[in-house]
């Protein structure tokens, strides 16, 4: 073989080599669900939501550390459930479950999954400045505002490991990008759920992306939702 080619050869393998890994996560958790293919069929969770307290009894276990529900007021009330330890892709196929992204726990973050034409159907219904209340088994609960809502179409709409072009300003992003803005991001708390659009149930991402809340308005309100559930009260009026 002529040592030009050869030499140029080498370098075209090299320049593959390269790029392969590029492509290919850098951790081993970052990958997207995919919330859009479920083997249910299209369903709608119950829309009856019961007060925070009493959905907070509903949701109670012995557990003091896990997340066992989450609630918009006027909007759902949803039991959480954990994936299998080996599946980080695994999605609920229930009609009124959201799983808890398993991966991000290790970024300091809360994700939460849901199929869009299940529990993920009321995801595109939350605003900015909407407050989400994360349940945990002991009874008490921690609050989140909304900050962001992200829309990104899928290059590979069923593949966990597509990249994305972001809806808001036409960028390109790796799977590598969306996961550490997102789920990389300590202390946020993110609901993901797919976009349905051209008739393939997957062809994007919701991401609804919060921040941990706090406010003296509301300090006294949650104060004594707190010391109902303590007490075991149900009331529905506060």
């Amino acid at each position: 073989m002529n040592p030009n080619r050869s030499t140029r050869l080498i370098q075209i393998l090299t320049f593959l080599t390269l790029v392969t890994v590029a492509v290919v996560p850098l951790h081993g958790s970052a990958q997207i669900a995919i919330t859009g293919i479920s083997n249910t069929g299209s369903s709608s969770p119950d829309s009856t939501i019961p007060s925070l307290e009493l959905f907070i009894e509903q949701v109670k276990t012995s557990s003091i550390e896990q997340i066992t529900g989450l609630y918009v007021e006027n909007l759902f009330s949803f039991p959480v459930i954990q994936q299998p330890s080996d599946q980080p892709a695994n999605v609920s196929p229930n009609d009124d479950l959201v799983t808890q992204f398993s991966s991000a726990s290790a970024f300091g973050s809360l994700g939460f999954l849901a199929h869009n034409n299940l529990a993920g159907i009321k995801f595109p219904e939350i605003k900015n400045g909407d407050l989400i209340s994360v349940v945990f088994g002991d009874g008490h609960f921690t609050q989140y505002q909304v900050t962001q809502i992200r829309r990104l179409q899928a290059v590979r709409p069923t593949d966990p490991y597509s990249s994305f072009l972001d809806l808001s300003n036409n960028q390109i992003l790796t799977v590598q990008d969306v996961f550490y803005q997102t789920y990389g991001v300590r202390d946020q708390l993110i609901l993901q759920t797919c976009i349905s659009s051209q008739g393939i149930d997957s062809w994007g991402r919701l991401f609804v992306i919060a921040v941990p809340y706090t406010s003296a308005i509301y300090g006294g309100a949650i104060q004594r939702i707190h010391s109902a559930v303590r007490k075991g009260v149900n009331s529905s009026v506060w």
